[in-house]
């Protein structure tokens, strides 16, 4: 049966989610869709904190780590600026060079990031900003969205599907959607768990919709949500939209079991979780 876990923040999403599929047979769900309303406002500082001992405990990347495949916002210098067709031609100048920085700065580290096993085949934000995502040499998707996207400020367009969802096929850098796998690729798990993004506009406010095929709701999932959330923030600020709903869209949910100590050691980290987030702690600007 599918489920479906909405919520207005990412950690308060992301325990729910775990909650949920962790009390299931086996600690799976099939589709399984998590809605955040705000993901904006970032996460729950004591909850991250929770998460990230929870994986350097078994030698897993931390939370930001993982964000990082997705967004590497370390490497972003944040202009302070957002766009519109109304920007001075220096203003739109500062903005366009931040994100060509961006571009050339984790490209000049794909090399280095490869060697990692992990990452042979690319991380999903080279395969973004250089399809298939190996090397420099490829189409930038997110440079292409991103010119699409003002056009459709600039035709004054504040409801629209910017992009069908596809669950194959190859990138198209002329204005699709962000392909995350080929036709050709016939793998069950793996890189890439997630394949497809999907951007929506509807009243002037950009949404995303993320598919992953398999999710691992511990090892990555907190950090899938950081690195969306900052994904979302950067289209939205080089595009001028609003920042709407953010969505997860998983065919296989995991609660890693196997990894965690089965059952009971994933419900006591979400114990330790759920009493951060009652704890009255600030949310950080970590999204």
């Amino acid at each position: 049966m599918s489920l479906h876990v909405s919520a207005q923040h990412i950690s308060d999403a992301w325990i729910q989610t775990l909650e949920t599929v962790n009390s299931k047979p086996h600690g799976t769900a099939t589709h399984t869709l998590v809605s955040i309303s705000a993901p904006q406002e970032g996460t729950h500082a004591e909850v991250s904190g929770v998460v990230d001992k929870a994986l350097r405990g078994r030698d897993r990347h931390g939370i930001f780590t993982v964000a990082n495949t997705i967004f590497p916002s370390a490497l972003y210098n944040d202009p302070g600026l957002d766009w519109s067709a109304e920007l001075s031609s220096e203003e739109t100048a500062l903005l366009d060079g931040a994100a060509a920085e961006l571009y050339e700065a984790y490209l000049d580290t794909l090399p280095t990031l490869r060697h990692i096993h992990a990452n042979k085949a690319g991380t999903y934000f080279s395969r973004m900003i250089s399809w298939p995502g190996k090397s420099a040499t490829g189409t930038n998707q997110l440079a292409a969205r991103i010119e699409a996207l003002r056009n459709e400020r600039r035709r004054r367009v504040g409801t629209s599907n910017f992009s069908d969802i596809s669950l194959a096929g190859e990138a198209d850098g002329a204005g699709g959607g962000l392909e995350e796998y080929a036709v050709s690729d016939t793998r069950t798990q793996g890189f890439p768990c997630l394949v497809h993004i999907d951007i929506s506009v509807r009243a002037g406010a950009l949404s995303l919709l993320a598919v992953y095929r398999h999710w691992h709701l511990i090892t990555r999932g907190y950090g899938n949500l950081i690195g969306l959330a900052r994904l979302q923030e950067f289209l939205c600020q080089q595009t001028g939209f609003t920042i709407g709903e953010l969505a997860v869209v998983a065919g296989h949910a995991n609660a890693e079991h196997s990894a965690y100590s089965g059952k009971s050691g994933v419900a006591k980290i979400l114990t330790d979780a759920k009493a951060a987030l009652g704890s009255g702690g600030e949310s950080a600007a970590s999204a």
